[in-house]
C-alpha cells in the first residue's frame, strides 16, 4: 500500500473511533495516557466534520479540556504530545492503528472554541463556551506511525516538531 493510501486509511480510522489515547509527559519524563473525547468522529459529532474538512492532508486534532487539569501542567511544562486512534477486531489480520505525535498548543481564538462546542459539555463547564475552564487544544502532528492490517508505518505531516 502506497503513503497516500495509508493516509486515506488513517483518516477514515480517524472519523470512526469515538475515543483516542492521549498521552502527555510528566515532569520526571514518565508518560501518562487518557482516554479523550475524539472530536473528529463523525458519527458521534456530525456537526464537527466540516471543520476537519480541509485538513485531511495535515491531520489537524482537536480537543476540548479543562484549564486547570493535570493534562494542562504537564502540556505547558512539556508540548510534546502522542494521539492514538486504534480499531481491534477478533480478526489479527484487521488491527489498524495510527499514532499522531507532535507539539500541541491552546486555542485562544474563541470562534473556534465556539464551532466545537458540543451540547452536554455545561457538566463540565458550567458557563459553557466562557467558561475560563473551558480550553480548547490543537495538535497539528508532525509524524504519523501505526500499523495497518499486518503492516507497519510511518510518514512525516506537515505539523511542527
Amino acid at each position: 500500500m502506497d503513503e497516500k493510501e495509508l493516509k486515506h486509511a488513517c483518516l477514515d480510522l480517524m472519523e470512526k473511533v469515538d475515543v483516542v489515547y492521549f498521552s502527555t509527559v510528566d515532569g520526571n519524563g514518565f508518560p501518562h495516557t487518557r482516554l479523550m473525547s475524539n472530536l473528529r468522529d463523525k458519527k458521534q459529532h456530525p456537526n464537527l466534520a466540516g471543520m476537519f474538512e480541509q485538513h485531511k492532508e495535515d491531520f489537524l486534532i482537536y480537543m476540548a479540556t479543562s484549564s486547570s487539569s493535570v493534562k494542562m501542567q504537564q502540556i505547558r511544562a512539556n508540548p510534546k504530545v502522542s494521539v492514538l486512534f486504534a480499531i481491534y477486531t477478533e480478526d489479527p489480520t484487521d488491527f489498524q492503528s495510527v499514532m499522531l505525535c507532535g507539539e500541541i498548543e491552546e486555542v485562544s481564538d474563541q470562534q473556534i472554541k465556539k464551532e466545537l462546542w458540543q451540547s452536554g459539555w455545561e457538566i463540565f463547564w458550567q458557563g459553557g463556551v466562557d467558561d475560563p475552564e473551558y480550553t480548547v487544544l490543537r495538535l497539528m502532528p508532525a509524524f504519523a506511525r501505526g500499523a495497518y492490517k499486518e503492516s507497519p508505518f510511518q510518514f512525516k505531516l506537515s505539523g511542527r516538531k
